[in-house]
């Protein structure tokens, strides 16, 4: 008899608000099977005005900062706390480690209150937060608190960027020999910085360096430790590219590469108001010793802006583009910048893989009206759509199966609420909409693999063959002049003037001249009869009438006139 699996049962989904009138609030998911649901509140966490939520793989963490209060570590499921120290009071700018065994936060530097450094990381254990190292940093990176100060994958290293240096330390900053620092890479001019999530040694990172006095931006790769075979600082590969002042650093979730996606405020070509764009892939390792790694630009599926850039989230190997001019090109890409599949043209800004990376999500938000795709990737088939106007966060649930989308405030000021689909985009299966203004909403973060991958069900399938099979209703119509119904073009001044053009198109091919219609019978080509004026009709009338007035008189004195006299 096979022995029972003795695994524990996948948590519980849970959704996190943040509003001005209720604070935050912990969600239980809805059902997935019932319909007009709506989403009731487990549990109240404070009014605070900050939060931060711990990477899937470290546990349902979450922290609460802001107000008069001192920072708060709390527990979405059992309620225990850990309370930092009271200088954090006010502290808006935290972040987890990617374990959840630190916590990073920022204040302002004050000489007198952080005399050690306002940038100070948290060693965080079952119900205490201690405080393990603090560091001088009076201005995070552009990327925040993640461009500053990261991990590897297994928190083994810690990757700290100061000016011209990155510092390695130990992942926990234990000491040995009086020191937590294990080494150190130069970057002159760094800007930015993107640990690897990497588990295993060598462990890498990327720098960004921007454009200065005319030289290009660069985008450095490093492995750490340096590998014996290679460049004394660890550098496995670097790229050089002109106008990109800003730079997003996007490592696959399995350290195999990273994705950089430059930026500029102008665009040189002219043909975008909101700058130009580039996206470049970078490997991390080399595919011989003593060779570089794989860097090249990535061949866009349309030629315009990149509007968004996503790995999948399981292996890493492959990863989608949204680029062109509207409307763009989604498409799927491999490890090697090669194109292995199109979903189309559409109006589309927004890329977002469910956590089995089995499903995804193509959206247009923001500034598009809100239309999204659900695609189903092992089978490269769409499996539903769904119209979700004015989304201004959005995510999938950690069991694949339940996509969320919220209007927030300051973005929209008015209908804020929170809406549930299903992963196919029938529904919303829920929603709530008494919290306004609302600020914040997201998923409680659950490993993925907690939970199995499901594939559509035949529910799904059913309702999309319904779909397929009820008529689409008629969109309502914008008002036309009854001149214009039915007038190809929706009766504009162009569509009129086109149609009064070829109204007035002979069967040559040519254009006559108007008020000349060709007399039937005539043989093509032939020149039409002149037509009189309308002043030379009526002095034709009048004479016509005189003369037929003359003839009336005539016709009259030659009838009445007296006979001759008889002759004598």
């Amino acid at each position: 008899m096979a022995a029972l699996d003795e695994s524990p049962p996948p948590p519980a989904l849970q959704l996190i608000t943040r509003s001005r009138s209720h604070g935050i609030e912990v969600v239980p998911a809805p059902s997935a099977r019932d319909e007009n649901q709506t989403l009731a509140v487990s549990a109240a966490l404070g009014a605070k005005r900050s939060i931060a939520v711990a990477s899937p793989g470290a546990g349902d963490w979450v922290a609460l900062g802001g107000g008069n209060a001192p920072l708060e570590v709390a527990a979405t499921r059992g309620g225990a706390r850990a309370t930092l120290l009271d200088d954090t009071a006010g502290c808006e700018r935290f972040a987890f480690s990617p374990t959840g065994a630190h916590l990073v936060t920022w204040q302002r530097p004050n000489p007198e209150k952080f005399p050690d450094g306002s940038l100070r990381v948290w060693s965080l254990k079952p119900g205490a937060a201690t405080l393990a190292r603090s560091f001088h940093c009076k201005v995070l990176n552009r990327g925040g608190i993640p461009a500053t100060i990261g991990w590897s994958g297994d928190e083994r290293l810690a990757f700290h960027a100061v000016t011209n240096t990155i510092h390695v330390h130990d992942g926990a900053f234990q000491e040995k020999n009086g020191t937590d620092q294990v080494g150190s890479i130069k970057v002159e001019n760094m800007s930015q910085l993107a640990a690897s999530p990497i588990k295993t040694a060598p462990y890498a990172c990327a720098a960004f360096v921007p454009e200065i006095k005319g030289r290009p931006a660069q985008v450095k790769l490093f492995a750490f430790p340096p590998p014996p075979d290679g460049a004394a600082d660890g550098q496995v590969s670097a790229k050089a590219f002109y106008r990109a002042q800003d730079c997003k650093l996007s490592w696959s979730p399995g350290g195999h590469g990273v994705l950089v996606q430059t930026h500029t405020d102008v665009d040189a070509t002219g043909g975008s108001y909101y700058g130009g764009t580039g996206l470049y892939l970078m490997q991390a390792r080399p595919k011989k010793a003593g060779e570089p790694a794989f860097e090249c630009l990535v061949p866009l599926p349309k030629e315009g802006p990149v509007a968004a850039a996503e790995w999948e989230p399981t292996k890493g190997l492959e990863f989608v583009v949204i680029a062109g001019t509207i409307p763009p090109t989604a498409a799927l890409y491999n490890l090697e910048a090669e194109q292995i599949y199109a979903f189309g043209n559409a109006h589309r800004n927004v890329a977002c893989w469910a956590p089995h990376g089995r499903f995804l999500a193509l959206a247009g938000f923001g500034n598009l009206a809100g239309d999204v795709d659900f695609w189903d990737r092992h089978k490269k088939k769409k499996v539903g759509s769904a119209n979700i106007p004015c989304a201004v966060t959005y995510g999938w649930s950690p069991d694949s199966r339940m996509f969320m989308a919220a209007t927030l405030a300051p973005r929209m000021n008015v209908d804020n609420g929170v809406r549930v689909y299903r992963y196919d985009g029938s529904g919303p299966i829920a929603t709530k909409n008494d919290r306004d203004p609302l600020y914040d909403c997201f998923w409680v973060p659950a490993c993925a693999d907690r939970f199995p991958d499901r594939g559509a069900s035949a529910e799904s399938k059913a309702r999309a063959k319904a779909l397929k099979a009820t008529p689409a209703a008629s969109k309502p119509q914008a008002y036309r002049p009854p001149g214009a119904r039915g007038m190809a073009g929706g009766g504009s001044l162009a569509s009129m003037i086109r149609a009064e053009r070829e109204k007035d198109k002979g069967t040559s091919g040519g254009l006559k001249k108007q008020g000349q219609p060709r007399k039937e019978g005539l043989p093509v080509g032939a020149a039409p009869e002149p037509q009189q004026s309308r002043n030379a009709k009526r002095k034709e009338a009048a004479r016509k009438r005189k003369e037929a007035e003359a003839a009336a008189a005539a016709l009259e004195e030659a009838t009445v006139a007296p006979p001759p006299p008889p002759a004598s």
